[in-house]
């Protein structure tokens, strides 16, 4: 490889700084926000993504990863976990019923305050519940160094860089797990509107389970992946489409030039028969980390 030298490849910080260069090149990264900018995204989104991710949709994601986990070997009965980045707890929750022992940190108030109220619902036990952002936890103030035998972190925004990700091994006295997107997210809604926007096509997503992968390969781990790609098809409402959309172009850091009427005009236009059409195509990967 012209310009690079085969040894750096083996390093982590080299596959740090590619991560952190491809995410200054992509346009949804290009605003900087703040931690507090970056909470107070997800309160705002609270509602919408409960009903998505607790939903069936939910579910069968949730069945599909500990299902996979169980293949890799990784026996939840009697571990301690971690959630990083719980969201509503579909995870947590989820594994709290085989764990002995679930810690789900979640920095959005209106995430943390639903997981609450099913723990209460469903009677846990065994599910503490702390708010705050991975990066600003204190593991010695909170007890969690070499304190959980998974650490678990699935589409969290929270773990993006080498420090957090070390920050994570160093919880953990086995294993880590972490999923994200793998380079493919496509709308063809989306994909109409920012066309019609922007004059340009819709951004390439960035493939963060690329970086991942390689940082924990070199840091010395053993390490299984898989990728996937997921197809959905939604007819939605008036409504749903225009919180879909807004939602999808917040995610680009990106919100409607114009006011919401324009919005609902470009969705009245895009209907038949009274709803919208969307489909969506996503890769994703995720990936068990084990010490040796």
């Amino acid at each position: 490889m012209e310009g690079i030298h085969i040894d750096r490849l083996k390093e982590p910080l080299f596959w740090e700084k590619a991560w952190s260069v491809d995410r200054e090149k992509s346009l949804f990264r290009r605003g900087k926000k703040t931690l507090k900018d970056k909470v107070n995204y997800w309160n705002k989104r609270a509602n919408n993504f409960q009903k998505h991710v607790m939903g069936k949709r939910g579910n069968r994601r949730v069945n599909r990863v500990l299902d996979w986990l169980e293949r890799q070997g990784l026996e939840l009965t009697g571990k301690k976990v971690l959630d990083i980045g719980a969201g509503p707890g579909a995870f947590a929750l989820a594994m709290a019923q085989r764990c002995q022992k679930v810690v789900a940190l979640e920095p959005a108030e209106g995430m943390a305050r639903f997981i609450q109220s099913e723990i209460v619902a469903g009677g846990f036990n065994n599910v503490k519940v702390i708010q705050n952002t991975w990066e600003d936890v204190d593991l010695e103030k909170e007890g969690f160094s070499g304190n959980f035998d998974l650490v678990f972190a699935s589409m969290s925004p929270g773990i993006n860089n080498l420090e957090t990700i070390q920050k994570a091994l160093d919880c953990t006295k086995e294993y880590f797990y972490y999923s994200s997107f793998a380079g493919l997210r496509e709308s063809n809604i989306l994909m109409k509107l920012w066309l019609l926007l922007y004059g340009e096509t819709l951004p390439a997503w960035p493939d963060q389970v690329l970086f991942v992968l390689n940082i924990l390969y070199t840091l010395g781990l053993q390490v299984n992946v898989e990728v996937w790609e997921e197809c959905r098809r939604e007819e939605l409402s008036m409504t749903e489409a225009v919180d879909s959309i807004t939602d999808q172009l917040h995610s680009y850091n990106k919100e409607f030039p114009n006011s919401e009427v324009k919005l609902r005009e470009f969705v009245q236009t895009n209907m038949e028969n009274g709803v919208l059409l969307q489909q969506n195509r996503t890769r994703l990967g995720q990936i068990l980390a084990k010490k040796v």
